[in-house]
This record gives structure tokens, C-alpha cells and sequence, in this order.
């Protein structure tokens, strides 16, 4: 990705790395000093500062993805800084109700800030993601792992590739091989699987056309009409959209973990975190057998926490809508993905697409559709399940529900892609 860095100089560059470090410094201390910054003066603090970096954040370096990486997370850990700004516990308690449960108070105000002002998950805290250590639910188990012989937990812990209870060298020398695995695998992932080279026919934009976002209508008119569709269904628009779905899925797994275990290596080494404070950004995909645990068990999980406080935030005291019932939890989850949408249409829009705010909001606005259906088809499958399981049957329905369940799940993907691609691709 080239992008604006094509033409970069340092002095051209100079203000966006200056306002590159402000920003997350003004961050850092609105978050570090609770008791001294009320609510609305750090949310305009973390505004001023996030603006100002916005405007400058494609300039920040020569290499485009990396600038893009940056406008992500001015966005991201923006979100998470200001969350963390209107819930100020206004307290000079330690550990306050933001702070990870591990934090000391004889620790500097900066450190202890540290430990939650980029924290976008939660590590540590009691408001964190639980498995982001996969098979351990919270992460500070990992410092005082089960001794029970049955506890699946305690085997994970004590496995050769297990990075929780590792020393800060160890740990940094095994996320530096996977980071040059991950390196690795980018560049042939780039190499191998450019569209270009997999099709005897190279795409054009004639492949990314609006007619061809949607597939379930065509194919009915396909088989139940004899006119048939105005665009006809073919074998290599299914193949463009398996392309597009794993590009999805793999292709962001490869560059954000590459970035993330940088990081990690950066912050272990100066000594400010600890191995088990870093665990993947990425969860496990055997977990994802529905579309909820896609986003919930597999995929980064570091804009969740703060998008969610906003949802909370507008349905509860915007709305009025009484916490905890079926339908807040429902109007939160499209909140939380409206929010994710606007995000990204952001982003989009810095790095020159401007057709982002229009189809491709669909893509994330659609997901919690696919959690309703879900719902749905358990609630029923669960009342069909107790009438014809018999003992000794449990195994055989479970692998037909795992079953079932990724074959959804690869279907959804197969059919959402074009949804979140093709308005940008054909957007010029």
C-alpha cells in the first residue's frame, strides 16, 4: 500500500510524529490522574489531542500500511480513551474500578495510567475480554495457573509454546519467531494470493459490480423463474467471493498479529509489561462455529470494550431503555456494530474512499442479523434436540451442530464479502 507516504520527506513528516506522540501522552494523562481531571475536561483533552493527530496520521511515515495501521488506532484507542474518560471514577482509590486488578499504589500515577490507557481489551481488569489467553478465562489466571489434574487450564499452562508464565526474555525470543513466521507468511500470503495471479482471467471491475453484491436473490430466480436473473450466477463470481471472505479472515490475522507482536516485543523489552499481559490478538477459529463467536471468540477483540460502553451509554441514558433485557442486549449489539461501522468508514475515508459511507456500512450493520438468525435456530433446535437424543447420542449431535455451525459460518462469509469490498474496490 503505497498510499499518501509515496512522496514522504522528513520535514513533511515532522508534525504528524510530533502529534503522534502527544496524542497518546494526552491520553495517558487524562487516564493517570482520575482524581485530578474531571469527566468533560478529559474528553475534550482526548478529543483535541485525537483530532489534531487525525488530520496528520497519513503522514506519518513513508510506508502506507503502516499509516494506516496508525489512523486505525487513533480511532481505536481513541474510542477506548474516551470511554475511559466519561466513567473517570473520580477516585484516588488504587485499583480503581478501570485500573487492572494487579496495579499497586506505591506505582507512579504515569505507570499505573500505563497499564489502562492502551489496555484496549481489559487485560487485567474485572471489565476485560475473557479468553484472550485461549482456554483461560481470565488473564490473571495465567499468573497462578490450577494444579487440579482435571483442569484443562492447567494443562495449556504448562505446554512447550505457552507464553503466560514465560520470563520477559523468553517471551520476547518467542513472539520474535513468531513475528518473523508471521513476517513470512505476509509476504507470500501478498505473493500468492493476489487475485491477478489465481485467475487465468485477471478481475476487472466488471467482477466487483453492484448486481453481483447479492447471490441468495439470483440464485432463486436462478431455479424458480424461467427468465432467469439480468445477472447470471457463475462458478468464478463464487470463487472472487471465497477470495474476499479469506482475505478477510486470514489476511488481517497475518498484518495485525505481525503489528501487535511487535509491540509486544517493544514494551517487554523496555521492561513496562510482562509476558502474560500480551496474549494473541487473535483467538482460536475452531471457536468460531457461529457467527457470535466469530466476532466474539476468534476475531480482535480491541474495539469491543469501548464501542460497547458508547452503546450502553446512548441506549440506557440517551434512550432510557432499561439494562439487561433481551431486546437492550439486541440494540446494543447493532449499536456496537453501527459504531465499528462508522469507524471504519472513517478510516476509509482518510485513506481516500469516500464511497465507505455509503453500501459497504451495510457490512457491519448486517452482522447482528446474523445473531438474531442464530438465536432463532438454537432456541428451536434446542426443543427438537430433547425430544430425539437418547443416551449415548450427545457425541454424534454435537459433531453435527460443529458441523453445521462452520458450514453457516463459511456460508455467512461467502455471502457478506462483496457487502464490505466491492463498494471500495469500484469506489473511483
Amino acid at each position: 500500500m503505497a498510499g499518501h507516504g509515496s512522496e514522504w520527506t522528513l520535514s513533511k513528516g515532522a508534525l504528524p510524529i510530533f502529534l503522534s506522540i502527544m496524542w497518546p501522552f494526552t491520553c495517558l494523562i487524562v487516564v493517570s490522574f482520575p482524581n485530578h481531571i474531571n469527566r468533560w475536561m478529559g474528553v475534550s483533552m482526548v478529543l483535541a489531542a485525537g483530532l489534531a493527530s487525525w488530520r496528520t496520521a497519513t503522514e506519518l511515515s513513508p510506508d502506507g500500511t503502516l499509516n494506516e495501521m496508525y489512523v486505525r488506532y487513533i480511532l481505536i484507542g481513541g474510542s477506548h480513551a474516551l470511554a475511559m474518560a466519561y466513567k473517570n471514577p473520580l477516585t484516588a482509590e488504587v485499583p480503581n474500578a478501570l485500573e487492572p486488578r494487579y496495579v499497586k499504589a506505591s506505582w507512579h500515577p504515569l505507570y499505573r495510567g500505563w497499564k489502562t490507557v492502551f489496555n484496549v481489551r481489559g487485560i487485567g481488569t474485572t471489565w476485560e475480554n475473557p479468553y484472550l489467553w485461549p482456554g483461560i478465562k481470565y488473564t490473571w489466571q495465567a499468573q497462578t495457573p490450577s494444579t487440579k489434574a482435571k483442569d484443562p487450564d492447567a494443562k495449556l499452562l504448562t505446554t512447550r509454546h505457552n507464553l503466560t508464565g514465560r520470563g520477559r526474555w523468553s517471551g520476547i525470543a518467542v513472539r520474535c519467531e513468531y513475528l518473523l513466521l508471521n513476517f513470512f507468511l505476509l509476504a507470500a500470503y501478498y505473493e500468492f494470493m493476489d487475485p491477478q495471479m489465481l485467475f487465468s482471467v485477471p478481475p476487472s471491475l466488471s467482477d466487483y459490480t453492484r448486481d453481483k453484491e447479492g447471490v441468495i436473490r439470483r440464485l432463486l430466480q436462478t431455479y424458480l423463474t424461467s427468465s432467469g436473473p439480468a445477472t447470471p450466477v457463475t462458478t468464478r463470481e463464487f470463487q472472487l467471493r471465497a477470495l474476499e471472505a479469506f482475505d478477510k479472515v486470514v489476511g488481517d490475522l497475518l498484518l495485525i498479529s505481525l503489528y501487535h507482536d511487535t509491540c509486544a516485543v517493544v514494551w517487554m523489552s523496555l521492561g513496562l509489561d510482562e509476558s502474560w499481559e500480551w496474549p494473541p490478538v487473535y483467538g482460536r477459529i475452531r471457536e468460531a462455529y457461529t457467527m457470535r463467536r466469530f466476532w466474539t471468540m476468534y476475531w480482535h477483540r480491541t474495539f469491543y470494550k469501548s464501542s460497547n460502553s458508547h452503546a450502553a451509554l446512548i441506549s440506557t441514558h440517551v434512550l432510557g431503555i432499561k439494562t439487561r433485557t433481551v431486546f437492550t442486549r439486541v440494540l446494543n449489539a447493532f449499536l456496537v456494530f453501527g459504531i465499528s461501522g462508522i469507524m471504519h468508514s472513517m478510516v476509509e475515508t482518510r485513506l481516500g474512499h469516500p464511497c465507505a459511507w455509503g453500501r459497504n456500512m451495510w457490512y457491519w450493520t448486517l452482522q447482528p442479523v446474523a445473531f438474531v438468525l442464530e438465536g432463532v435456530v438454537q432456541f428451536f433446535w434446542g426443543k427438537v434436540r430433547k425430544r430425539i437424543e437418547r443416551p449415548g447420542d450427545a457425541w454424534v449431535l454435537n459433531a453435527f451442530e460443529r458441523l453445521v455451525g462452520y458450514s453457516w459460518v463459511c456460508a455467512w462469509l461467502i455471502w457478506e464479502a462483496p457487502k464490505h469490498s466491492f463498494p471500495l474496490i469500484t469506489c473511483s
